[in-house]
């Protein structure tokens, strides 16, 4: 498909779908910037499908598939910052904590293939950047970061609450006599 026809399908369409595909991605992600910025990606990608030759027969169906993935993509990048946000020792000022408050004693309940990506992700690295710097599958990312996450989370609430119960724990009773 030449430029020109790219162009005049991709404006008709854009007319009488992006309001459509931003109300559908602001469902999903309720920020409406963000819903805004991938409908507006959805459609800069099927121009360059169109562009690079391919054959959309169903361009809205595309649309859809194309920005739900994003949605997708988003909404797992989203949960895994939030699951690390609350991985700061589940809320307890490290100061009153003594135990595995230093980085590397948290990072030892993994196993070197976890912190590896663990650590790959905390440097933004995106999914497919890890799977490829590792030599291993996507879902393989997103199964070793999901059980680091779940280790990591197991040992700080652990250790939070031997704390809790240290301080907490009733002390015996004596009557003198």
């Amino acid at each position: 498909m030449n430029e020109s026809d790219a162009t005049d399908l991709l404006t008709a369409l854009y007319d009488r779908w992006y309001i459509a595909l931003v109300r559908y991605a602001l469902r999903t992600t309720r920020n409406y910037e963000l819903a805004e910025d991938l409908a507006q990606d959805t459609f800069m990608q099927l121009y360059q499908a169109l562009r690079a030759g391919k054959t959309i027969e169903h361009p809205k169906a595309w649309t859809i598939c194309v920005l739900r993935r994003a949605m997708n993509r988003q909404m797992k990048y989203r949960n895994l910052h939030e699951q690390l946000d609350e991985l700061e020792i589940a809320g307890a000022p490290v100061a009153e904590m003594s135990g595995p408050t230093d980085v590397r004693d948290l990072l030892s309940v993994l196993s070197p293939r976890e912190e590896e990506v663990l650590l790959l992700r905390l440097e933004t690295l995106k999914y497919r950047e890890i799977a490829e710097q590792l030599g291993i599958s996507i879902n393989s990312v997103n199964t070793l970061l999901a059980r680091a996450l779940r280790k990591l989370q197991e040992a700080t609430s652990r250790h939070v609450n031997e704390e809790r119960t240290k301080r907490y724990a009733k002390k015996p009773v004596t009557r003198a006599s």
